[in-house]
């Protein structure tokens, strides 16, 4: 017999709860699910992304009281306001992650979205949403432009911490470079919302045979540190620093960027001549 994980029970009644309260409540017309919930990339374990069409009247009084509205749905145990959107990210009892976003009618067509999972409200206002874009090659260039040139000017930061004795925070950098540098980079060849998918979801977008190769990098990583064999923590570093360049520049060139032309030749050179092998 299918037996839901419990996170997902607590989530799914959570769900049903929100849309139950908030569909009573004519200061909300409108409520739907964004995120994996709506996109189709949701597990067991996924958040929700619950957001409400406020009515335009209501605005100030439900924003000033957003706590409160959302505390009468389930009790609150940590929450923090979203910042550069009317959302608030919250742990609510169970435990379920639950981020609640407020949206006036008059903006609702100020954005594009991913994908619209409708919970109630009339027709017009789910016409009103850009439903099924990415955002578009600009924001696209913009996070790879971010991601690849704020990896490299920091390139050097290897050396400098093992330089200094610093093993374990080496570790924690070389993972973290998997997750957020290579596993996006091969995502993007698939899936133009590779920067914008949560970093928990996205390993579990790529190929198992990708999902493999990032594995076995982490495993070497996790090796070298644990044996304090700095001539492999070099080795694996210069994999994950290859293959952060060599997607890179398939991506710059995709989208019409010029990678730049020699830091992968010198940084290179430099963590063969100066890498603290001592």
């Amino acid at each position: 017999m299918n037996q839901k994980v419990p996170f997902e029970a607590r989530r799914t009644e959570l769900v049903a709860r929100a849309s139950e309260i908030f569909s009573r409540d004519a200061r909300f017309p409108a409520g739907w699910l964004e995120g994996s919930l709506a996109d189709g990339s949701a597990d067991s374990y996924s958040d929700i992304d619950l957001y409400l069409r406020v009515d335009e009247k209501a605005w100030d009084e439900v924003w000033a009281n957003r706590l409160k509205l959302i505390g009468e749905l389930v009790p609150i145990l940590a929450s923090l306001d979203i910042a550069g959107v009317f959302g608030v990210g919250c742990l609510v009892e169970g435990p379920v992650k639950l981020d609640v976003f407020f949206e006036r009618e008059s903006t609702l067509g100020s954005h594009p979205r991913v994908a619209v999972k409708r919970l109630w409200g009339q027709e017009r206002t789910f016409e009103q949403l850009k439903i099924g874009e990415d955002g578009g090659a600009a924001a696209i260039t913009g996070a790879l432009r971010h991601s690849i040139l704020g990896f490299l000017q920091g390139a050097t930061w290897p050396v400098r911490i093992l330089a200094r004795g610093q093993v374990n925070t080496f570790l924690f950098n070389e993972i973290l470079l998997v997750e957020t540098g290579i596993i996006p980079l091969m995502l993007l060849k698939k899936d133009r919302r590779a920067f914008h998918r949560n970093m928990f979801t996205r390993a579990k977008m790529i190929s198992a045979e990708e999902q493999a190769l990032c594995g076995r990098i982490v495993d070497q990583v996790c090796a070298a540190v644990r044996a304090g064999d700095r001539a492999a923590m070099r080795e694996v570093h210069l994999e994950i620093f290859g293959m952060i360049c060599g997607l890179g520049r398939a991506a710059f060139a995709r989208y019409g960027m010029e990678f730049p032309p020699r830091v992968e030749e010198e940084m290179v050179a430099f963590y063969i001549r100066e890498w603290p092998i001592e």
